[in-house]
């Protein structure tokens, strides 16, 4: 409401003052008050002590003593002429109770009784907030007309005695300044870095705009000192601005760094000559084609006697110019090629243009140009018309030679260049590389999209491939690649870890996206094959051999490790109905108390052949059929199963968590079959817990969110396993619904000496309980790091300190006792002393065997036995004879224990099946 409106509501001309309406007065929401003839203050509202922060007794004095010195003789002629009968408004500014002055907005209308004017009422409303405001408003406003007149600038803001009010953040950068060194930056500091030729003329410019306020604003260019650089050309714009009511001025600065723009002008003038001296006397037909501006910026006449006038008609097209004239059956080449220039290769291209009714064949020859710093912005092209050659039938042969949908050389031109490096390179390296999804995506989502996947996947692979490699496609989504000079060991791994990569990045077309799943296989000239057709079927072989998203070496016969794994898959199939699977359980303990407070079930396979085989070596396995569902749900109903036997047997039974895979949440319904599990079994949802790992929900599938978020709904807990090991964010902790983060079991390794992984466990604690998550660490196998554990108020332990994984039964006496105590296992440690050999299998299970060798390090001997070390796991029995090949000679063994060390190496002790070759290591290690 006006102040004055709500005065004339409150007091009508003539009404007795004591007639107002007291209710009004105490709950208007302005400060209301009266005044006798004398300006003394009578009554007043609530508003008005809160106003001013007196109280009502301070106020009742005359007004003068409150109003400012400067605003007292305004303030009572305004009083004056209400005492004659007028209404004022008017400004004054109020002294508050703690001394600083607030800037009122006053009405006052005067008070008649009996036809007599007996005082004045008064409505005050605070203006020091809005005008305040408005300054900074006014302030800012004026900064931002700066900053939009040119992009990319520096700006601060100098009080008129020379401080630093404001600044952009690229002000520090432009003098290579710290942040924290501007705050102490004056504007005198800034007047010293200006080049000393340049300093006076820059100082007249400003005494100019100082002295003439009519100026808007001056611009200049001068040289500016930075710390590392030296001078830079600078442009310069300076303005001085005053707030209304602002006692002072403020100057503004706007700078901008010429240096780069200068020194790239006279490059690109003296470019601009030779292309110009070029261009005139060329017969070539050449043209450059700005990809960031999407227009040819450069041709030579003999560019347009090819084209014929059709530059003008096309050059502004949006995108590839050519693309309004090429043939509709040809532009997938073309697109590749364009994607090969973005990858910093070179490229050949040929196409079919149609102009008037006839068809034009064009080959160009393509060059990358990169910026300095190293994105390509433009190529160049030296264009042919071949449509004369391409009647011939070599040209023709020769364009047979490249996959009509990547563009990409076939396998025909692939072997003849593969028969060139033969007689080129000592050595080189191929690479059989499968995507392994073609076939599925055609039979889903029809050829077209299939294409597209092709193209896809043969880009990404030309983003990662350097230059001297060759490149071309096998058939179906199997590409094949060539490295010159390349066949150590370590280099062929390096390679392949980093197109391994590939698979983590996301391929979307059209509306659907798929994660590849890479497989390489290597064969390396000379050592595989002296042939191109020959090193083909190498690498073909070796990629057969591959696991989804690994890769393998060529070996003329498999060697122990592929050997078992192939067994392995075989028999995997069956080891469900055969009863081969089984559980254990390993407890998570109350850090002080060892107070079982549940465990981890964790599957195991006994196979009759190979024994106990480790659920990394099976797994992955099962995960490359339907196996895996299987194997999952076989889990969780053995889980349940047990916990509802312990419930019947009366055992102080304890949450248990069992591990899940992505690809199992996203099949089927997984939370149905839970439920459905549970109630057959009658276990409630809180006995269990499911486990994902961190790197899981790099999958970031809806599928998956929704499966975790019904099984949280269904009251089961969410843990996510070897947290810290992979790549997921903390976003993921808030999006999905975890309530237990277990700490990845390399922490624990490296807790005691690592003062990083200190930190780290730390501040995961710490974000766990700002989350309201539990904790779990795991591999705790010391007392040292358990005391360290205890001290971050880690409450919850899993690791080898308190309890391995326990079979069944000894689980059972284990939940019985309800406690366990922490016990330090001894370290075996390992022989650094060793001998390289390698083994192979000679005999298993009655049947002669013939595998390749694997390596292997001996560390001891014995008149009986010899000890090596391995990552194989093998089986220990009777049935199975080694051969060990030490120095060249053939020594057979038969394993007859194992250990598995902390580094997760295996010892093996062997027996000698011939004692009279036990010095054979004897003299090995000595001469070592």
């Amino acid at each position: 409401m006006p102040l004055k409106k709500g005065l004339h509501a409150l007091l009508k001309r003539g009404q007795d003052v004591s007639v107002i309406d007291e209710h009004f007065v105490e709950n208007h929401p302005d400060a209301i008050y009266t005044l006798d003839v004398l300006g003394r203050v009578t009554r007043l509202n609530d508003k008005t002590s809160l106003l001013l922060g007196y109280t009502r007794q301070v106020l009742t004095n005359h007004f003068k003593h409150f109003v400012h010195p400067d605003d007292q003789d305004s303030t009572v002629y305004h009083f004056q002429q209400v005492m004659q009968g007028k209404s004022e408004t008017y400004t004054a500014r109020i002294r508050h109770s703690k001394g600083q002055y607030l800037e009122l907005m006053i009405v006052n209308i005067p008070i008649f009784a009996n036809g007599l004017i007996v005082g004045a009422y008064g409505i005050a409303r605070d203006l020091t907030t809005s005008r305040l405001m408005k300054q900074q408003m006014d302030a800012i406003q004026f900064d931002q007309q700066l900053v939009e007149t040119l992009p990319g600038i520096a700006l601060a803001t100098f009080s008129e005695e020379g401080q630093l009010v404001r600044s952009s953040e690229s002000f520090a950068e432009l003098f290579g300044l710290h942040p924290e060194q501007l705050k102490t930056l004056s504007n005198q500091d800034l007047l010293q870095r200006i080049h000393p030729a340049d300093q006076q003329e820059f100082r007249e410019y400003l005494d100019l705009l100082k002295t003439n306020r009519c100026l808007s604003s001056l611009d200049i260019e001068t040289r500016l000192l930075h710390s590392q650089y030296g001078y830079q050309d600078v442009f310069c714009r300076c303005a001085f601005h005053q707030a209304e009511h602002h006692p002072q001025a403020e100057l503004t600065y706007v700078l901008y760094n010429l240096s780069d723009h200068k020194s790239l002008d006279k490059q690109l003038h003296a470019e601009k000559e030779k292309f110009l001296t070029f261009q005139q006397v060329s017969t070539s037909a050449i043209y450059r084609y700005d990809i960031t501006q999407h227009k040819i910026d450069f041709h030579t006449r003999g560019f347009e006697n090819i084209f014929d006038g059709l530059l003008h008609r096309h050059e502004q097209v949006d995108g590839i110019w050519e693309n309004g004239l090429i043939l509709a059956e040809d532009r997938s080449k073309v697109e590749a090629s364009y994607q090969r220039i973005l990858a910093h290769h070179e490229t050949e291209v040929s196409y079919r243009i149609q102009h008037d009714g006839a068809i034009h064949w064009i080959l160009e020859n393509r060059t990358p140009i990169s910026n300095p710093s190293g994105a390509v912005f433009a190529f160049q092209s030296v264009i042919q018309d071949i449509t004369q050659l391409k009647q011939q039938e070599e040209k023709i042969f020769q364009l047979a030679m490249h996959d009509r949908v990547t563009g990409l050389p076939n396998r025909t031109l692939v072997l003849e260049q593969m028969t060139q490096w033969i007689a080129t390179y000592p050595t080189f390296s191929v690479l059989t590389v499968s995507y392994n999804t073609l076939q599925d995506i055609n039979h889903d989502f029809g050829y077209s999209i299939g294409d597209k996947w092709l193209s896809k996947t043969a880009t990404q692979l030309l983003y990662h491939l350097p230059t001297a490699s060759y490149f071309g496609h096998l058939y179906g989504d199997e590409y094949i690649i060539l490295f010159p000079n390349v066949v150590a060991e370590c280099s062929i791994n390096k390679i392949c870890e980093q197109l391994l990569e590939l698979s983590k990045q996301k391929i979307i077309i059209d509306s659907y996206e798929w994660y590849p799943s890479i497989a390489i296989g290597v064969s390396r000239f000379p050592e595989d094959a002296d042939s191109a057709e020959e090193l083909v079927k190498a690498a073909s072989i070796a990629l057969g051999r591959a696991r989804a998203n690994d890769y393998s070496v060529y070996s003329s016969t498999f060697n122990i490790e592929t050997y078992r794994r192939h067994q392995l898959q075989k028999s995997i199939r069956t080891s469900i109905r055969r009863n081969e699977l089984f559980l254990e359980y390993q407890p998570k303990v109350n850090a002080w108390s060892g107070t079982i407070i549940g465990a981890e079930a964790l599957i195991r396979w006994q196979h009759p052949v190979w024994g106990r085989i480790p659920p990394n070596d099976f797994i992955s396995l099962s995960e490359e059929s339907e196996m895996h569902i299987l194997i999952a749900d076989w889990v969780l109903e053995e889980t349940c199963r047990n916990i509802n036997q312990w419930i019947l047997t009366g055992l102080p039974i304890v949450p248990i968590s069992i591990n899940v895979s992505p690809k199992r949440l996203i099949h089927g319904n997984f939370a149905e079959t839970c439920q459905e599990t549970l109630n057959r079994f009658g276990v409630s949802p809180s006995m269990l817990e499911i486990e994902i790992l961190e790197t899981d929900v790099l999958f970031d599938n809806s599928k998956i969110h929704q499966s975790l978020q019904t099984l949280s709904q269904m009251g089961i807990k969410i843990a996510l396993d070897d947290f810290g090991k992979g790549y997921s964010s903390i976003s993921y902790l808030q999006q999905y619904p975890i309530d237990t983060i277990k700490i990845d079991r390399q922490f624990a390794t490296t807790l005691i000496q690592d003062k990083k992984t200190q930190s780290v466990v730390r501040s995961i604690l710490f974000m766990a309980k700002e989350f309201g998550m539990d904790v779990v660490a795991e591999g705790v196998e010391t007392m040292e790091q358990l005391h360290f554990l205890r001290q971050l108020q880690c409450t919850t332990i899993q690791g080898y300190l308190f309890s391995k994984p326990l079979p069944k039964a000894d689980f059972e006496r284990t939940m019985q006792a309800r406690q366990i105590r922490a016990t330090e296992a001894m370290t075996i440690a390992t022989n650094n002393r060793t001998i390289d050999a390698s083994i192979t299998i000679q005999r298993l299970n009655g049947q002669d065997i013939t595998v390749g060798r694997t390596d292997i390090s001996v560390s001891k001997g014995t008149m009986h036995s010899v000890f090596f070390y391995s990552t194989l796991h093998l089986p220990v029995h009777e049935g199975i004879e080694l051969v060990l090949i030490l120095n060249q000679q053939p020594i057979p063994v038969r394993p007859i224990q194992t250990v598995e060390l902390d580094n997760g190496l295996m010892e093996y002790e062997c027996q000698y099946l011939d004692l009279t070759q036990s010095h054979l290591v004897f003299q090995a290690l000595q001469s070592s």
